[in-house]
């Protein structure tokens, strides 16, 4: 039987196909019904009472009706999916565990069984912007079934995310434990364009979060129940692998691990950084692209080995099925699976499949399994690169049929020709088709990943080719290495030389001058009318599909345009960013400059990757034109390196200090900025700046040489200007810095940073505890708000004591959120982002 019997539709247009495919309007509808409850919200009552009414109609209009039937019958299935979502999501049982999380972390004892393999994170690699060296972490779910109480073990339900200082090496999934930890409600945003936390973890249907120091007695695993479960035992197999690997692949074990395993703490976040960079991710995390190489090996050795098509077919569909359970249930896995199972059963049954049918049977199984997958970038990656592979790469990359005289002339060349020109066929197929899926997914990875990598364009066929060498090689040596290390050792040789050519084609990939470029997400309307017209080229015929082609180029000419860095206003805007212990302020002015003062925090450079540059790809910023460093405390400024990887900067300006504190994260940032040829300015008191017309600063702190003391006492105090309000920057001014600064009279500020996170030594209020009164940085400045960038939990009393005293409105960043004041003629207002407050600031109140 051939292929084309089997899989018709590949030699038919979408649009004849889809007369074969009945469980796409399903699918579609599903999908409909998951969108609205997403951004809509369905109550349930309301989707039980619609899902019913939809149904009753469809039945009773069935045999009279059947367009109106039809209707009837995709409503109730838009109706049950949104259901479906909402259920999945966000019901919770009257004793769930979220219901005894506070607001602040409360101790807790429970007992549960752990429903996932435990993840063991690798320690963070030696970094000098760390303010603390960290340690490796280990993350596990636990559905709870007991909370201890002072009545004794009451009955609880819900899952739990918990975090484990070390390595969680001696529970397993299945396991029934008892744990001690600090339960935390879940955390929503707390800054524009952040990652929802929140939302990531209700989708995965946990409810609140366990942290857990270390102690003898934290974790205690209460019965070994690991062999009672089937990802129990999918999880031994996966670290009898990992095993495998490390011993017989010393130097790419973590590679390794990643591609074949689908083990994705196997390397650290900057190994996954490069791949993710260069647009190659694709190629480590498990996807259908792994299943159809691993499925079309294992087929070819079936089939030399003499098993006839239908038996080695259900051995594949059998091994690809197992294979995407232990590898995680992906959903690119699951929809491999998935339609490798449904061509395997044609091919037994001797009857064609449809693709479009197929890929519909797909979608629904993966939204079956979770709802919320529709979602994710793998969900969605997935499934529009194979739609344009099948539809749209399949058919306008066929071969013509060859002429009579072509077909001659290939017939006189030498086997040598032949063998040349067909390599160069498929290496030119290939590069094409990387090429339609690079163009293709741009838009939708820049909107997930802030990334575009044109440099995946060439990295993409040889790593293709590798990759399938790899996984080939790899597979082969997990199979045969428990049985003799002879026959292992050049498949693990083979499997190492692949890996290690992966990694040197990324990292010097990367390097290439415009491999890759950062830049804010397009609008979500844009990318609809992208992905229509992707689908209008691929739906209609030649005549329709030049001039869709040529609205689609218009279309993207719009969206470069409606991209372009922002115009022109009449407001500046200032934004204090939460960022736990640290800081960072990002200044917009009128004119589109875009200045920060600070960009630091104890959580490291990753704080950079979660919510300062999020927060500006929120704002539509393309480029940073300077920078301020109050002081040369690493908490700071060690998010300076990744944001001059993520933005193009002006200059950096820094005090006169700066530079002369002997400290390894100060060498780092001088060598950065070096490398970088980024200019460095240096600022004094009594300096004025200016960024544009409408906005100055003034430069208050430090002088040129001192004072003595710790660098707080020499950090940037910056007063800014604009349309007759102020606000005052102060780094961690503490001491004599404090002294020499208040001894500057300036008018009351509006908007008041207080110095060195709000601690008390930089905030103390005067007079008796009992009567406190103004603190001298209070009286000196008289501000109307003043905002703490603190950690959480960091005690608050002290200033609402000193600051109130001067009728100042205090606001911490843990329970306000990023603080935005928008400066304008008409008036200063101030919005807390997490809570929602909003006023407008007047000297009168």
């Amino acid at each position: 039987m051939s292929a084309v019997s089997v899989f018709p539709a590949l030699t038919e247009p979408l649009g004849r196909s889809l007369a074969h495919a009945p469980l796409v309007p399903v699918a579609l509808a599903a999908t409909v019904g998951l969108l609205v409850d997403r951004y809509c919200g369905v109550p349930q009552e309301g989707g039980v009472l619609a899902a019913v009414a939809a149904f009753v109609g469809w039945f009773r209009t069935r045999m009279t009706k059947p367009a109106v039937a039809c209707a009837w019958l995709l409503l109730g299935i838009v109706a049950t999916a949104a259901l479906y979502h909402g259920i999945y999501r966000q019901r919770f049982a009257p004793d769930d565990i979220s219901y005894w999380a506070q607001e602040r972390p409360q101790p807790i004892r429970l007992r549960g069984r752990l429903a996932e393999e435990p993840e063991r994170f690798r320690p963070p690699r030696f970094d000098p912007l760390l303010t603390v060296s960290r340690e490796a972490i280990s993350a596990g779910v636990i559905d709870v079934s007991e909370v201890e109480a002072a009545g004794g073990w009451q009955a609880a339900r819900g899952r739990v995310q918990v975090w484990v200082p070390g390595r969680w090496d001696d529970v397993h999934c299945g396991d029934a434990v008892e744990i001690v930890g600090q339960l935390v409600p879940l955390e929503g945003p707390l800054n524009p364009g952040q990652r929802d936390h929140r939302a990531e973890l209700q989708d995965r249907r946990i409810h609140a979060e366990v942290r857990v120091r270390r102690g003898a007695d934290a974790i205690v695993r209460l019965d070994e129940k690991w062999h009672a479960s089937l990802f129990g035992w999918l999880a031994t197999v996966r670290g009898w692998g990992r095993r495998v690997l490390e011993r017989t692949l010393p130097d790419e074990s973590g590679l390794a691990a990643a591609l074949l395993l689908g083990d994705s703490t196997a390397l650290d976040r900057d190994e996954w950084e490069v791949f993710l960079r260069t647009g190659v991710i694709h190629v480590l995390a498990i996807s259908g692209q792994h299943l159809v190489i691993l499925g079309a090996f294992l087929w070819l050795v079936l089939r030399l080995g003499g098993v006839r098509r239908q038996y080695a077919a259900a051995v594949v569909a059998g091994f690809l099925l197992a294979y995407a359970l232990l590898t995680g249930a992906r959903p690119s896995a699951v929809r491999a699976a998935v339609m490798v199972v449904v061509a395997s059963g044609g091919l037994m049954l001797r009857r064609p499949v449809h693709p479009a049918n197929t890929f519909a049977c797909a979608a629904l199984v993966v939204l079956l399994w979770n709802p919320t997958d529709l979602f994710t970038p793998g969900f969605q990656l997935s499934f529009l690169s194979v739609f344009v592979l099948i539809w749209g790469v399949g058919p306008w990359l066929a071969p013509r049929p060859p002429t009579p005289a072509e077909q001659l002339i290939e017939e006189t060349r030498s086997l040598a020709a032949k063998t040349v020109r067909t390599i160069g066929r498929a290496a030119g197929q290939l590069l094409a088709t990387c090429t339609l899926l690079t163009a293709v997914n741009t838009p939708l990875v820049l909107a997930w990943q802030n990334v575009v990598s044109p440099v995946a364009v060439l990295l993409g066929p040889p790593l293709v080719v590798l990759t399938a060498a790899a996984l080939v090689t790899g597979f082969v040596l997990l199979m045969v290495a428990p049985w003799s290390a002879a026959i292992a050792w050049p498949f693990a040789r083979l499997t190492e030389a692949s890996l290690a050519a992966c990694t040197w084609l990324v990292e010097h990939g990367e390097q290439l001058p415009f491999s890759h470029f950062y830049a804010p997400a397009p609008p979500w309307g844009w990318l609809v009318g992208f992905y229509l017209g992707i689908l209008g080229v691929i739906v209609f015929n030649q005549p329709q599909r030049r001039k869709i082609l040529i609205a689609l180029l218009v279309w993207t000419i719009i969206g470069l345009v409606v991209a372009i860095p922002p115009r022109p206003s009449d407001e500046a805007r200032v934004a204090f960013l939460a960022i736990g212990h640290g800081g960072c302020v990002v200044i917009e002015c009128p004119d589109g400059r875009v200045l920060l003062y600070d960009a630091g925090t104890t959580i490291g450079p990753p704080a950079v990757r979660r919510i300062i540059a999020p927060y500006l790809w929120h704002r539509g910023v393309w480029r940073i034109d300077e920078i301020f460093l109050s002081h040369a405390d690493v908490d700071h400024f060690n998010g300076l390196p990744e944001l001059l990887r993520r933005f193009p900067v002006g200059r950096v300006t820094t005090t006169p200090s700066f530079a002369t504190k002997d400290t390894p994260g100060v060498e780092a940032i001088l060598t950065t900025l070096e490398h970088k040829r980024v200019p460095r300015n240096i600022v004094r008191a009594g300096d004025r700046l200016s960024a544009g017309a409408e906005v100055r600063l003034d430069v208050l702190h430090p002088p040129q040489h001192g004072p003595p003391g710790s660098e707080n006492a020499r950090s940037m105090v910056l007063l800014l200007h604009h349309a007759h309000h102020t606000i005052l920057l102060t780094g961690d001014l503490e001491g004599e810095g404090q002294d020499l600064v208040v001894q500057q009279p300036i008018p009351p500020v509006d908007v008041f940073l207080a110095p060195h996170h709000g601690a008390y030594s930089a905030n103390a209020p005067g007079g008796h505890s009992s009567q406190p009164q103004a603190g001298r940085m209070a009286a000196w400045a008289k501000p109307r708000l003043v905002i703490s960038s603190q950690r959480p939990g960091a005690p608050t009393e002290h200033l609402h004591a000193s600051y109130g005293a001067v009728g100042a409105k205090v606001w911490d960043t843990p329970h306000a959120g990023a603080v935005i004041i928008r400066s304008h003629k008409t008036g200063l207002i101030a919005e807390a982002y997490r809570t929602g407050e909003r006023f407008v600031i007047t000297r009168g109140q």
